[in-house]
């Protein structure tokens, strides 16, 4: 008290208001709900909070009488493995926090804005004060818990194998997808102890992950209280759970739409099945048919689950690595992602590489012991002689680049960013004297990045979170592209994967 008395009374000798005493703060706590929130930069007068059953919603009091001047609403979904059977894995609803048994969301009003005239940027200020940075730090749950995130680590083993056969072609089951989302997710709460809502997954191996898996609602049983751990998954079913997995809602497409003429308009995994298609995890087959209440084998789940952490392997060139299993011919359509999945992959089937390159060195690549190429400072370089000695070649690039892979002396590619462009892609084909743009063309953009997805350039380009080369081979690279697809901007920060092989004719 003798504190805040003491900076009140230097305030009015430096003719300092009385609120510029404290920072401004709204706090609000519902012990009910069992959560307090704290959001910095609003004095707590500006807003008002109201309660109802499954949340509180906020409004800008100088706004409420005249314009209704909703802020948007923090909703509680308990317990939290009704999540997905609520549908609030949807645009309107982003995630907030996790408690132990509950889920904290944050839900915006949509329209324009609720307010007008003198209270317009009284209004904006407060609004962008309920910021999702804000809420995510400001929101204390009771009882908090952890938000499991999938790992994207390359080369986690999470494919279960026994006895030393994959079993390739054969369908993969409930618990044994259970336990391989249970090893790809990453949670400080993995080992705790959670109810068995089940009554025949006791004394299984995927006992633990069904338990916790269900406790989000990512897995479900069946009416008879039963999970079935034994039984086949459906193509569907396996859709719909690469996104439940991520608490991720199934994104759309925009332009053209395509249809399999076995998913009919209303069926219960439609969304999902094109979601996954435009997402590049999972195909048709031949016939142009999804088939989506066939059993899904092992070895196209591991594919699908690779496309969708970014860590496809498909044209990898494996000289080097021992097949540990009896089962799995090398001519296998799936024989990499199998390896990749069952942890058998340990590095980039990559060419040597070499210390000795200038510094400040952003990238390198060496296509033997003796020739190789690197980017220092914006200039490329090139050595003979294993990089005892370095050239310059052309000008200097105007972007910063991360990424260099060379087919052949005069064949590369080149990924940096610039100030106006998260991914820049050029290719040389005179040795890095002059190079190509390869995003500058619209007709051959969408096989670099997902157009297909998003209205405008502009929007694709911004969506943009991370580029990256990776050497498949010495004669194939992959671009992988991490982004946030255009519909989920207000879902989850959902974070898609677009992996692409390029090769020097392509």
């Amino acid at each position: 008290m003798k504190r805040i008395s003491i900076l009140l009374a230097i305030c009015l000798l430096l003719g300092l208001p009385a609120q510029a005493a404290a920072p401004a703060v709204f706090q609000y706590q519902s012990s009910r709900l069992e959560f307090s929130v704290t959001v910095p930069g609003i004095r707590q007068g500006e807003v008002i909070a109201e309660e109802t059953d499954t949340g509180v919603n906020f409004y800008h009091v100088p706004s409420r009488e005249k314009y209704g001047g909703e802020i948007g609403s923090i909703v509680v979904v308990s317990p939290r493995s009704t999540f997905f059977s609520g549908h609030y894995d949807d645009m309107a609803y982003q995630i907030i926090a996790m408690g132990k048994n509950q889920v904290f969301l944050w839900k915006t009003p949509g329209g324009g804005a609720p307010t007008g005239g003198d209270f317009l940027d009284a209004f904006r200020r407060v609004s962008s004060a309920f910021s999702m940075e804000n809420l995510r730090k400001g929101l204390v749950p009771a009882q908090p818990d952890a938000w499991p995130k999938l790992q994207i680590t390359r080369h986690l083993a999470y494919l279960p194998v026994n006895g030393g056969l994959a079993r390739p072609n054969a369908p993969l089951t409930r618990g044994e997808l259970a336990q391989m989302l249970y090893t790809l997710l990453d949670a400080g709460n993995k080992a705790d102890s959670y109810r068995v809502p089940f009554s025949d997954t006791a004394g299984k191996d995927c006992a633990q992950a069904v338990a916790y898996l269900a406790s989000y609602g990512i897995l479900t049983g069946y009416a008879d209280g039963t999970f079935r751990p034994d039984a086949p998954i459906s193509r569907a079913a396996f859709t719909v759970l690469l996104h439940r997995c991520q608490f991720a809602a199934p994104v759309g497409q925009y332009g053209e739409e395509f249809v399999f003429a076995d998913v009919p308009a209303g069926y219960w995994a439609e969304t999902y099945i094109y979601s996954t298609k435009i997402l590049g995890w999972l195909q048709g087959g031949a016939d142009g048919l999804f088939h989506p209440e066939r059993e899904i084998t092992r070895t196209e789940a591991v594919t699908a689950i690779n496309r969708m952490l970014g860590r496809d392997e498909s044209v990898t060139e494996l000289l080097s690595v021992e097949n540990p299993f009896s089962d799995l011919a090398e001519s296998h359509w799936a024989y990499a992602n199998v390896l990749e999945a069952a942890g058998v992959l340990k590095g980039d089937a990559a060419v040597p590489k070499m210390d000795s390159v200038p510094k400040n060195t952003s990238a390198y690549h060496f296509s033997s012991e003796s020739d190789g190429w690197a980017v220092s400072e914006g200039q490329l370089f090139h050595t003979t002689n294993g990089g005892k000695n370095w050239d310059k070649v052309g000008r200097p690039l105007a972007c910063a680049v991360s990424g260099l892979f060379f087919f052949s002396e005069q064949e590369g590619i080149l990924l940096g960013s610039s100030e106006e462009n998260a991914c820049v892609l050029l290719r040389t084909n005179d040795g890095g004297e002059t190079w190509d743009d390869l995003l500058a063309n619209p007709d051959t953009l969408p096989h670099y990045l997902p157009v297909e997805q998003f209205p405008t350039e502009k929007s694709l380009v911004e969506s943009i979170v991370s580029a990256e080369l990776r050497p498949a081979s010495k004669a194939a690279v992959y671009l992988t592209i991490r982004y946030h697809p255009y519909e989920s901007i207000h879902v989850y920060d959902f974070e898609a994967v677009r992996q692409t092989v390029l090769t020097a004719d392509a």
